[in-house]
Parts: structure tokens; sequence; C-alpha cells
């Protein structure tokens, strides 16, 4: 037999050692922290440089199946996590000093459901966290800590989530393109996101078909002849119903977006 292995105890731990977990946690959590944050910084200096293309794949997607053995759905919210995470980074340094500019969570602030929300809201998300710094330092004649910081992320996170598509913000002096007020620029905005979303649920239904003629298990490369065969009973082509199937899977629009 192999020598014991340790084991935490088990109950109530006494002072010390309770002590010496939580400080064990604690640093553990710092390093999910900075290993997220360092991985944002990775993905974005990898994707402006288009290794992809010196790599000879032909995107984003195929360069971090093959490489990294991710799914294509994963290797897009890379790229939406790592956007986040370097816009609320740069505001945070701008407004609260570059010494707090890690101060906050990203797995816990931008989980996948969370980076999936804010997609195409970021600007939105960073004038609020901006804002919020701007006022919390006014308050105190400092500039906030550590702890307000993080606290103000995730709180401005939750609250755009949390928002409409379209703000409710009043803009009445602000004028839109092409001399539009902001109200008529607003519902023209939210009339483009509902055919959007009418867009997105047409594609699902399609998917949901193509799920039921080539189930989740089935591969690609042996799903096409299937899809084939329907694409001609309904009058679509094989690529759509893969592009459809592949969001009815993994709820990422991306899959339905041309490259």
């Amino acid at each position: 037999m192999g020598g014991a292995r340790h084991q935490e105890p088990v109950g109530p731990a006494s002072e010390a050692e309770a002590r010496r977990l939580t400080g064990e946690l604690r640093a553990a959590i710092e390093e999910v922290r900075s290993a997220v944050l360092v991985l944002a910084g990775r993905v974005r200096a990898a994707h402006r440089a288009r290794v992809w293309t010196v790599l000879g794949y032909g995107g984003w997607a195929a360069y971090a199946s093959k490489e990294f053995g991710v799914s294509r759905s994963t290797a897009y919210r890379l790229l939406d996590l790592a956007a986040a995470a370097e816009a609320i980074e740069a505001t945070v340094r701008r407004e609260a000093g570059p010494g707090l500019s890690h101060a906050w969570d990203t797995g816990l602030v931008l989980p996948v459901r969370a980076v999936v929300d804010l997609k195409g809201r970021i600007a939105e998300l960073t004038d609020l966290i901006a804002e919020r710094l701007a006022d919390a330092g006014t308050e105190n004649g400092r500039p906030p800590g550590a702890a307000v910081v993080a606290e103000i992320v995730a709180r401005s996170v939750a609250d755009v989530r949390a928002r409409p598509d379209v703000p409710a913000a009043e803009l009445a002096v602000v004028h839109g393109p092409d001399g539009w007020d902001t109200e008529q620029w607003r519902s023209h905005v939210a009339r483009g996101r509902d055919l959007a979303r009418q867009r997105l649920g047409a594609h699902r239904e399609l998917g949901l078909l193509a799920l039921r003629a080539a189930p989740g298990y089935v591969a690609d490369r042996d799903a096409e002849d299937i899809l084939h065969v329907l694409g001609e009973e309904i009058g679509s082509d094989t690529d759509e119903l893969l592009a459809a199937r592949r969001y009815a899977l993994t709820g990422d629009p991306r899959a339905v977006e041309a490259p």
C-alpha cells in the first residue's frame, strides 16, 4: 500500500486550523482571479495578432478548437470574456488608479451567463462603473479602496444585466443620427433588436427541426448527408441547417452569424 494521504479535518476545526484553511482559500481565489485576467489579456493579444492566419487556420474558432480543444462557442466566449475584462480593468485603472485595476473578481463577476448578457453593452457597463467610482471618490475625498471597487463593479454588472436592452435614461437633449431625437432613435434601435430576436427565434426553430433529423450526438460530418436531404425537402441548404443546429445546441447566436 502507498503512503497515507493527508486528509483535511472533518468537523469543526480549531481557530488556528480555520485561519490556515481560510488563508489557503483566499490565496487560491487570488490565483484564479489573476489567472483569468492573464487569460483575458492573452486571448485579446492572440486575436489582435490574428495568430490563426499565421498558423494556417481558417478562423479563430478553428484555431482554438485544434490548439486548445475547445468548442466554437467556447472560443467566442473567451473573446467576449477578454473584451469585458479588458474594458472593466481599463475603466478601474483610469478612475481608481493602476493599483486597483485588479481589485475585482472576474470569475465571480463575469460568469459565462453574464458575459453573454453583456454582449454589445460593454460601453454601457463601463460608463456606469466610471460614474460610480467617481461618485465614491467624491464622497470620500480619496480614491475608493479595493473592497469598494469590487462592490461597484459587481453591482454595475448586475444592474446592467437587469436593465432592458434599451436603457430608460432621460436623454431629451441628445440627438441621434440624421437629426432624429433620442426617443425616435431609441425606438428605431428597439425595433431592430426585436427583428434580430425574431430572426434568432426562426434559426432556433430551424435548428430544433435539424436536431430531430440529426440529433446532437451525431457528428457534423455525419449529419451533413441527413441535413442535405432535409434541406431539399424544405428549401434550405446544408450549411444553413448545420449552423441552425449548432445554435440550437449551444444557444450561441454566433453560430448563425456570418463570419
